[in-house]
């Protein structure tokens, strides 16, 4: 059975924000108060950066730099569609190393997906996660989905067609 999960029906569609001016503890305190892992820096109305609790521990705290947000926000900003699929999401956070990705729909901000979004739906999907950041193998390239074989159960991205059932490389061969 192959997952067909969309971001857009399990992201979280309202982001919380900080001013690409405010302060760090501006933000800390905003993601403890809401208890989240994140917020998403605005300029202008235009997204910036994002601020996540690692920036703030890390470049703040460890590394002593800035006071504002706009010092310590992550700036390489990982996007995705609310039409891909969750296991797309899943691939691009292993690919860039990142636990939260932003959903764009064309160049409107419309949410954010993190990895425990994703673990929630698909619990099947951390032990695929898990695998590739514990061995550092990049997912295969994207002509390829992570299908569950209904023969034995396992996910797989070597998962083919045979006969209407989706079978695994082992269960192909077995």
């Amino acid at each position: 059975m192959k997952l067909n999960v969309l971001v857009g029906d399990v992201m979280t569609h309202s982001v919380k924000t900080v001013d690409i001016n405010d302060t760090v503890d501006t933000a800390a305190q905003l993601m403890r108060d809401e208890r989240i892992g994140s917020v998403v820096v605005l300029g202008d109305k235009n997204v910036k950066g994002v601020v996540t609790t690692t920036d703030i521990v890390y470049k703040h705290i460890a590394g002593k730099k800035g006071h504002r947000v706009s010092d310590i926000m992550s700036t390489e900003l990982v996007k995705i569609t609310p039409s891909e699929t969750i296991e797309e999401a899943a691939r691009k956070m292993v690919k860039h190393s990142v636990e939260k990705l932003l959903v764009f729909d064309k160049d409107k901000l419309v949410g954010i997906i993190t990895n425990n979004d994703i673990i929630k739906v698909e619990p099947a999907i951390v032990e695929i996660l898990l695998e590739k950041f514990k061995i550092g193998v990049p997912f295969p390239n994207t002509d390829h989905n992570v299908a569950e074989c209904e023969s034995c159960g396992n996910y797989s991205d070597n998962v083919e067609d045979v006969n209407g059932t989706y079978l695994c490389s082992d269960c192909r061969s077995g």
